[in-house]
């Protein structure tokens, strides 16, 4: 299947029904910047300015030599599972879109790092954020919580399950071996006393650091692996999904509007444990 390049012009296909998103459509809410702005989930202990915004006339270049070398994150996703893609996960049309964007991110960081490929249950961080109930939330949500805790391999937390059995000492001593460490950001923090830009985002996908964004339009947090160029000067986001037989390989270009992001959380660095 051809990879889909979602646009102005054809993103209602990817809605439900064609329709314009209302509320909570596959797991995003709508978060409160009064109750909860950005900074209210604690200061990271990474500071986006260490990271030297690259500059759009670069871009092209980069990304070219990036498919040269074969060093995009989706590259490296491709050859994780035993020189074969890993399977994307699968959310199972419950509302935990948010816990999957997070969870990719740390499975594709471990992919960058040439780690052991280790199948991750985003269901538990969904569980133990929500205490249980099918919700919504946002990245951010998640993100802190995996900073804090970790998320279990599938073998601790069986994959797509609710059931509070698997919320055991031995779950939870092997989640610690999948944290985020050395920090995580959110990218819609004020730098220097301005709000995201689109080449903050950019800059962390062309540095080999995986997002995990928040669209409202669409109702839905994924994961952005790569900065694509669609046509000369024309730059998308390639996304990893969390659905189950999507795109090519759960993957997608977003471009224009439909590629800038509400929200959007990235860690620094995770656990570097081959187990």
């Amino acid at each position: 299947m051809a990879e889909f390049i979602i646009d102005d012009d054809n993103y209602k296909d990817f809605l439900p029904g064609g329709k314009e998103v209302q509320g909570n459509t596959f797991g995003l809410v709508y978060r409160d910047p009064k109750q909860y702005p950005v900074g209210s989930y604690g200061a990271p202990e990474w500071d986006l300015s260490q990271l030297q915004i690259i500059p759009r006339s670069e871009w092209s270049d980069r990304i070219k030599e990036m498919k040269r070398t074969k060093s995009r994150i989706s590259d490296l996703r491709n050859i994780a599972d035993r020189g074969k893609p890993f399977v994307n996960l699968d959310q199972n049309g419950q509302g935990y879109c948010w816990a999957y964007s997070t969870t990719h991110a740390v499975m594709l960081w471990r992919a960058s790092m040439g780690l052991p490929y280790v199948r991750l249950s985003a269901h538990a961080i969904g569980c133990k954020v929500k205490n249980y109930a099918d919700q919504g939330g946002w990245a951010a949500l998640s993100m802190e919580y995996i900073a804090k805790h970790g998320v279990p391999s599938v073998e601790f937390w069986k994959e797509k399950s609710m059931s509070r059995s698997n919320d055991t000492q031995a779950t939870w001593q092997n989640a610690a071996k999948y944290k985020i460490t050395s920090g995580w950001v959110e990218l819609s923090a004020p730098v220097y006393d301005r709000t995201m830009t689109f080449d903050q985002f950019a800059t962390c996908l062309l540095n080999r650091i995986p997002v995990a964004t928040d669209f409202y339009w669409w109702g839905h947090s994924v994961c952005s692996m790569d900065l694509e160029e669609v046509e000369p000067g024309s730059f998308g986001v390639r996304i990893l999904n969390s659905w189950k037989n999507w795109g090519e390989n759960g993957t997608a270009v977003l471009r224009g509007d439909k590629a800038l992001p509400t929200n959007a959380v990235a860690p620094r660095a995770v656990t570097s444990t081959a187990a």
